[in-house]
């Protein structure tokens, strides 16, 4: 090579190494700029859609707050916190299936938020996905396992599932993490009746009336039905007076007219069971309670007591009018009739 092709050649790599530092530094020069004018217009302008929407959700107006989150979506598709309002809105419109599209959009824009799996779950709960609801749940829990009523509800959601043993661990720790709250000893009581710890059960009941004023009639009734399968009838009827006394049902008569039919105080569980078929007359476990009872006396009287025992068949007759699906009551209607 010559001395003239070797200068040329140097020439042309300095003028090429000169053109990649200077389009180096066009590009750093750009990318450096930051976004457009135009574009930061719109990005405050979707974040000004969002406030107002929120402001409409304060209002307590939705559809105004869902219109507001749409617009915001439209103006920026990367803003979270408007996709998990519009399924917050949308949900409270009942719209379930639309929640359910804006959760998982937010999701896939924030995939370790646990609060917007939480909400994707309580969605897909309400929608009848128990299994979804799940996974939903299970995924907010290992993002954050110390948040209360993602336990509560992964809980009922197994319960929904009829996995009372799986629901046992979650309904402990939300508990746990919130011994004051009477929902999570509710629930977890629940789960231990589901799972024959009846003690246990009156315990957390016990626990959560103590927590609640005044105490809700369905937390009367579990507590009464742990106790009666305790054997502990006496107290069946002293919680179920207390409910009785402020919120009377066909349910709370019928269970307190059982509990004295057991203590053998006859005339007070007729009374029970009948209170019960006034208050409902399709109740059919009434019915069958005042059956059982007269065929008791019926037999007790050495069968000689046929009015007892008439009145027994026309009260499972009557029941299973109301619900066939009774062979026990089939059963002895049969076998007495």
């Amino acid at each position: 090579m010559t001395n003239r092709q070797a200068r040329a050649r140097q020439t042309s790599a300095r003028v090429a190494l000169l053109a990649a530092l200077v389009g180096a530094g066009l590009c750093l020069s750009a990318c450096s700029s930051g976004p457009s004018p135009q574009k930061q217009a719109k990005s405050q302008a979707a974040e000004d859609a969002a406030d107002q929407a929120f402001a409409h959700v304060r209002l307590g107006d939705p559809r105004a707050a869902l219109a507001e989150f749409q617009r915001a979506i439209e103006l920026n598709p990367l803003l979270t916190r408007a996709y998990v309002g519009a399924g917050d809105a949308s949900r409270d419109l009942d719209n379930p299936e639309e929640a359910e599209e804006y959760f998982n959009q937010a999701i896939r824009l924030d995939p370790n938020n646990p609060r917007i799996h939480f909400k994707l779950g309580q969605v897909l709960q309400t929608l009848g996905r128990v299994s979804d609801s799940i996974r939903a749940y299970l995924i907010s829990l290992e993002l954050d396992p110390t948040d209360p009523l993602a336990n509560i509800n992964v809980s009922v959601a197994y319960m929904q599932a009829e996995e009372p043993g799986r629901a046992r661990p979650f309904a402990e720790r939300a508990v746990f993490l919130d011994p004051n709250s009477a929902a999570a000893r509710i629930n977890l009581g629940s789960i231990y009746a589901a799972l024959n710890e009846h003690r246990r059960a009156v315990d957390e009941y016990q626990q959560a009336a103590e927590l609640v004023d005044p105490i809700s009639p369905e937390l009367l009734v579990n507590l009464a039905e742990s106790l009666r399968a305790l054997g502990e009838d006496s107290q069946v009827i002293n919680v179920l007076d207390q409910l009785l006394r402020t919120n009377e049902s066909a349910l709370a008569w019928e269970r307190r007219g059982a509990a004295m039919f057991r203590l053998g105080d006859y005339n007070g569980a007729a009374t029970s069971f009948e209170r019960a078929i006034e208050i409902d007359a399709q109740h059919y476990p009434a019915f069958n309670g005042l059956a059982v009872l007269r065929l008791n006396q019926f037999l007790e009287s050495n069968n000689t007591d046929t009015t007892a025992l008439q009145q027994a068949l026309d009260n499972f007759r009557k029941s299973l009018q109301i619900e066939p699906r009774q062979p026990r009551a089939r059963e002895l209607l049969s076998r007495f009739g």
